[in-house]
């Protein structure tokens, strides 16, 4: 065979296998990974820093595992803590969560194998010591992290929570007390008691007992024995805590008959407050109808006395004219139809009837005619 054909053809073959064994030898290891080694299934070694790696072929195999911080929420209906009770006797749905990180790939494979057995193994110690913990402290400790004065005011009047929030240290015996359920709303119980450690101090506790639980979790004193699980529990913190549901029901059924009791108390006081401004306002109007009707009758009174004087001094100046004038109109008056009169010689009205002229027409046949009957002299 020609040595110019041969010598390509072995160069080729070489190129041909040496793609496969590489890809069998060689394997990189990224920034976010840890890579262990398995032989026969069993972890040899690990490779923690970024770069490229060597392999036995088909002997060894590459495990991946994550590198960066892992967190377990603890969100899920079967992660929260139900049922806690806390040492005051309260009892309470609390919800952990943990950051976590494989410290080293090899014993984490030889005694977890996976990253979800792991996160179950932080999720147990989290728990179990959260539970613990939580168990030993008051209420107010957990949900409260200082003394600062705290008021849950659900809505109502500033004045309101004025008035409940000094109920406690009232300036004289002589104000009025708020119902205690209202006090308790709008100034919890846990409000007023004193907090010697707070939930900061609390969570540090727990975080500090899980980490310690999970360190030596798998531990022997025997020089070959397992050391450990290979991760350790960088954070742990309570995201929720809530009352059981049970609680809360009853919490929001007192607050609802709280809410209905403020508002027939308000309901109350308008209603009061409406009348007394209307007997306020009718008050008013009286003593401004009375005040004027006063006013109207002086004033009444004054041009009554007027009219009166001017009368008199009319009567005065006018004399007998006057006194004429108002006979005429009385005689005018009393002849007014079918009247009849029976006069004696010496009536003044008969006097004047006598010195009249007779009328020089003759009246109307309807018109009526006063018949007048003379003594005989």
């Amino acid at each position: 065979m020609n040595r110019r054909r041969v010598i390509p053809m072995i160069v080729g073959l070489a190129l041909i296998l040496a793609v496969p064994l590489a890809e069998s030898t060689l394997y990189t290891v990224s920034e976010r990974e840890l890579a262990v080694l398995l032989q026969f299934g069993q972890p040899v070694a690990s490779r923690t820093a970024p770069g490229l790696s060597f392999k036995l072929p088909v002997v060894q195999e590459v495990l991946r595992l994550p590198k960066t911080l892992q967190v377990w929420h603890g969100t899920g209906t079967d992660e929260t803590l139900v049922d806690v009770p806390t040492a005051d006797g309260k009892k309470v749905e609390v919800t952990v969560w943990a950051v976590w990180r494989i410290t080293d790939p090899v014993q984490f494979v030889r005694t977890l194998r996976t990253v979800p057995n792991a996160e179950s193994r932080v999720k147990e110690f989290v728990r179990s010591t959260a539970r613990d913990t939580i168990t030993t402290h008051n209420l107010a400790e957990i949900v409260r992290s200082d003394n600062r004065k705290m008021t849950y005011t659900l809505g109502l009047p500033p004045e309101m929570v004025a008035r409940a929030a000094a109920a406690g240290n009232p300036p004289n015996d002589a104000q009025p007390q708020p119902d205690q359920a209202m006090l308790d709303f709008i100034v919890p119980p846990e409000a007023k008691e004193s907090v010697a450690l707070g939930r900061l101090k609390i969570t540090e506790q727990i975080k500090q007992n899980a980490q310690r639980a999970l360190a030596e979790d798998g531990q022997t004193h025997g020089p070959d024995q397992a050391q450990g699980r290979g991760i350790e529990l960088v954070d742990v913190g309570l995201s929720r805590i809530e009352f059981v549901p049970q609680v809360r029901e009853a919490a929001f059924d007192r607050a609802v008959s709280l809410m209905e009791a403020i508002a027939t108390k308000t309901i109350s006081e308008g209603e009061q407050r409406k009348k007394e401004i209307i007997n306020r306002t009718q008050a008013e109007v009286q003593k401004i109808e009375g005040e004027g009707k006063q006013e109207a009758s002086i004033l009444r009174g004054r041009v009554d006395a007027e009219i009166i004087d001017a009368y008199a001094k009319a009567i005065r100046e006018t004399g007998e004219f006057y006194t004429f004038t108002r006979t005429l109109e009385v005689y005018r008056e009393a002849l007014k139809g079918e009247t009849r009169l029976i006069l004696t010689t010496d009536s003044d009205l008969l006097r004047l009837v006598k010195a009249l002229e007779p009328a020089k027409t003759t009246a109307p046949k309807s018109s009526p005619v006063a018949a007048t009957e003379r003594a005989p002299n």
